[in-house]
């Protein structure tokens, strides 16, 4: 049975969803540090202990790409996916008044306060109507 989330019960799951992709996009920066590095090293060829050197910076890569996946794994175990990840823009499947919805949260926001028609994930975010007192 796929998990639907409220508008409210969306923005209740929303510190423990921003702590998984908090440690998301701080491994995400540190992989692609990481990466940067690696090109250096490769582009300067200089011998001296720079095969020991490039296996180091894979296995921090390989490290830092294996905790992503497993926040994405977390995310997806709540019942939500991820539309892209830069920036980092997860759905809650969700119900409405209307009907259904997927509401949209991305890296940076304050609240889930986004949504869309379910089937229209690569069409634009539109703002939330929410009734008054709601």
């Amino acid at each position: 049975m796929i998990r639907t989330y409220s508008l409210n019960e969306a923005n209740r799951a929303l510190p423990l969803v921003r702590a998984i992709a908090t440690e998301w996009l701080e491994r995400r920066a540190e992989r692609r540090a990481l990466g940067k590095r690696r090109q250096e090293l490769e582009a300067a060829q200089t011998p001296e202990g720079l095969r020991g050197e490039l296996a180091e910076l894979d296995a921090r890569i390989w490290a830092h790409d294996d905790a992503i996946r497993s926040c994405q794994h977390e995310l997806e175990a709540l019942g939500l996916s991820v539309l892209r990840t830069n920036p980092l823009t997860i759905h809650f499947p969700g119900t409405s008044p209307r009907g259904a919805v997927v509401f949209c949260w991305e890296e940076g926001e304050g609240s889930v306060c986004y949504g869309h028609p379910p089937g229209q994930e690569e069409h634009h975010r539109r703002p939330l109507r929410v009734a008054k007192g709601a």
